[in-house]
């Protein structure tokens, strides 16, 4: 008889130690929290049983060796031998993680990277005596520092390459696929039917044909004889064609319902297909407690873990990519949310801080949260580190917005510490978060935070990269594809629904404004509506911000499956990837995050470069910043009675903030001497942003010095005006000059 094949289970083996030695490191958290938990304890010692047994069947007789020591220091704490000490978990952990290492190199030829003798003979010990003999009898971890084995992976960081699948998914798929053979024998059977039509149809002709010889024929001598003739022809074609039509609705009946039901097997293969790829996210939420424990001893932070939501369930594709942002937002909080004991205490707060992940459903998405009730981001901080780091310009910080400045923390290698070490300084992190959420997920990413409160990181993620519903549109000469999960509504307006707000169109819809921007400007393209013709509409809600997105037609809603464009063309704007419709033609299917960072920018500039177009209409915009209560005034007085719009900042700073958050200006009418931004630092700014560059800039000011005036040149302003000479004539007919 043949020798066993031990070695063709090892792949089973792996999959079920993974599951076994998950719960093990939970029970380990757990034990830390509660030691007298006798249920807790049996069943680790049933799952150590298990992985004892199990691995000793497969001939990895390392992994058994040490799941039975660690039975005997778990039976030794159960029967009140030794007493369960948080030092314990350290000798638990070095077991576990050995483990691991040992399942994932069995069946090759890797040596173990681990003194085995060493931990086997240090685990003996422990079950003896205790964490005093332990560390007596051999060289016991550090407790405060690194332990013995260190691998590269944690404990189940790794979404595995299998799935495990429920065998009702498995029949029910069989019984669909079941379904197809049976559709796939009676589309044959329509096509047999199709080609007895064909004969058929032929038969037809054939009467026809006899039909118009003897009508065409020259009469005979007896009339009745030729009129009965044709009477009879004309009767055999009525019937045959009655029969062929009858044959014909019947055999269109039944491909039509064929076809429905083709239609919906396929769409079950497909929902069935797509499920059995679905994981809980648990599946990497479970592998956080231990990567949270490990991070706040290295910080020397207390930190509990709340994971919620964990049932939810997402595409297996997606959750290999969230785990690794989701350890850096986590990694953040402890290192720079997260305050010592101490100072939490000093503050009010528990001593033990908390951070929490959340996961829940919504819609064709799912929502991730991560808080934490640490100092929050201190946006003081967060603009000197930028500053310091090159990132920005002093004056360009000061002009930021608080929630503007929250977002620098994802530019790449961006680090608010002022020291590196293994864990935090390098500026590897955050950047990491944005690039996996937003430009490999297509997802959006959102941050809030309160100084003193905490911090909050908002990840918004599609349920499945393969298959999404998508609104069919036209744009020019080509169709696109537009996701639906941020769709709206579809509207087609009228001409005069269009509306002026800040100097460009809008559309308004019940309560809200939707500021609208052509498609076809965004993505480079030639199209457009007559100004006759009914408006189509994509009203979009994205990452807080709504915008109506003009097409030039809606084709149709169908579901569609994504084709990535590869890693060399990952960096397209405005694509998200293509999709091939029936006819073999492929479609780009547009990416909404870059259509709403892209409408953002706002309108193009007057004083572009020749021939680009402006999607602006209405009244033009002028923007003052003036700290004076009486010139802002006058100033708005003036434009308003010429017909400008006007909007008013009470320095350059609100101005730049203004500008930079979404308000489109024609022109920009600024005075020199004012709090926080001066109107010569102002004009700098705009003018080396390539957004706002091609603003005009007027500077209306009761600075008269010629060098003054040279300073407000070079800075790069469009005209000055000093206030001495100052009449409406003049600025009206100055701003008239720079934005016609």
């Amino acid at each position: 008889m043949a020798e066993f094949d031990r070695s063709a289970f090892i792949g089973r083996f792996q999959e079920e130690a993974a599951d076994l030695l998950q719960r093990l490191n939970e029970g380990v958290i757990r034990l830390e929290g509660d030691p007298s938990d006798g249920s807790l304890i049996d069943k680790m010692l049933r799952d150590a049983h298990t992985l004892k047994g199990s691995s000793r069947m497969v001939g990895l007789v390392e992994i058994s060796d040490i799941a039975h020591r660690l039975e005997d220091v778990m039976v030794a704490v159960r029967d009140g031998v030794i007493a369960y000490e948080p030092e314990m978990s350290e000798h638990f952990f070095d077991a576990l993680d050995t483990m691991v290492h040992l399942a994932e190199i069995a069946g090759t030829d890797d040596t173990p990277a681990v003194d085995l003798a060493a931990l086997q003979e240090r685990l003996s010990v422990l079950a003896e005596n205790g964490c005093e003999g332990a560390a007596e009898g051999t060289a016991a971890p550090d407790s405060a520092g690194e332990r013995a084995p260190v691998f590269e992976e944690p404990l189940g960081a790794k979404v595995k390459q299998t799935i495990r699948v429920n065998t009702g998914h498995v029949d029910s798929l069989l019984n669909l696929i079941s379904e197809a053979v049976i559709s796939q024998v009676k589309y044959e059977q329509r096509v047999k039917g199709l080609r007895r039509a064909g004969v058929g149809s032929d038969e037809v002709w054939q009467a026809w044909a006899a039909l118009r010889e003897l009508l065409e024929a020259a009469p005979s001598t007896d009339e009745g004889s030729d009129a009965l003739r044709r009477a009879e022809a004309s009767a055999l074609f009525e019937r045959m064609l009655t029969t062929e039509r009858a044959g014909h609705s019947a055999l269109v009946a039944d491909l039509v319902e064929d076809l429905a039901r083709g239609n919906a097997v396929v769409n079950d293969l497909q929902e069935r297909g797509m499920a059995m790829r679905m994981l809980p996210v648990s599946t990497v939420f479970a592998t956080f407690p231990r990567a949270m424990r490990d991070l706040a001893r290295s910080f020397k932070k207390d930190v509990e873990l709340v994971v919620e939501g964990g049932d939810t369930e997402l595409d297996k594709k997606v959750l290999e990519a969230i785990n690794d942002p989701l350890i850096h937002i986590m990694r953040n909080a402890v290192d720079h949310g997260i305050e010592r004991a101490e100072v939490r205490t000093a503050l009010g707060k528990p001593a033990k801080g908390t951070i929490r992940v959340l996961a829940r459903p919504e819609g064709d998405h799912i929502i991730i949260e991560v808080s934490d009730d640490g100092a929050g981001v201190d946006p003081e901080k967060v603009r000197a580190a930028a500053v310091r780091r090159g990132y920005i310009t002093q004056v360009e910080a000061e002009a930021m917005s608080d929630r503007e400045v929250l977002f620098l923390i994802f530019e790449k290698g961006f680090s608010t510490s002022t020291i590196i070490t293994e864990v935090s300084g390098r500026g590897v992190g955050m950047d990491v978060v944005h690039e996996y959420i937003v430009e490999m997920l297509k997802g959006d990413l959102n941050v809030f935070s309160t100084k003193g409160k905490g911090t909050t990181f908002r990840l918004t993620i599609p349920l499945t990269l393969a298959i999404i519903r998508a609104l069919m549109v036209r744009v020019g000469d080509r169709v696109y594809a537009l996701p639906t999960t941020a769709i709206e509504e579809t509207v087609l307006a009228e001409p005069k629904d269009i509306i002026a707000v800040e100097g460009r169109e809008a559309l308004r819809r019940g309560r809200r404004t939707y500021p609208l921007v052509r498609v076809a400007d965004i993505l480079g393209v030639n199209g457009g509506n007559p100004p006759s013709e009914r408006i189509a509409v994509v009203t979009v809600g994205f990452s807080g911000y709504r915008f109506g997105f003009i097409i030039d037609e809606f084709i149709g809603e169908q579901q569609i499956v994504i084709k990535t464009l590869g890693n060399h063309l990952r960096k397209i704007e405005n694509v998200a990837g293509v999709t091939i419709l029936g006819a073999g033609e492929i479609v780009p299917i547009l990416n909404v995050p870059d259509l709403m960072t892209n409408a953002r920018r706002g309108c193009r500039r007057r004083g572009a470069s020749e021939g680009e177009s402006s999607v602006c209409t209405g009244p033009r915009t002028v923007l003052i910043c003036e700290d004076s209560f009486t010139t802002r005034e006058l100033e708005r007085s003036i434009f308003e009675a010429a017909g400008y719009r006007v909007e008013v900042a009470m320095d350059g700073a609100e101005g730049l903030d203004l500008l930079r958050n979404g308000l489109v200006a024609d022109v920009v009418v600024t005075d020199v001497q004012m709090p926080r931004m001066s109107g010569f630092e102002l004009t700098r700014v705009l003018k080396g942003d390539p957004a706002l560059g091609g603003v005009p800039v007027v500077i209306v000011t009761s600075l008269e010095r010629e060098d003054e005036k040279v300073e407000g040149i070079e800075a790069g302003a469009d005209a000055y005006i000093t206030k001495s000479v100052f009449n409406q004539d003049t600025l009206l007919d100055t701003v008239e000059r720079l934005i016609r």
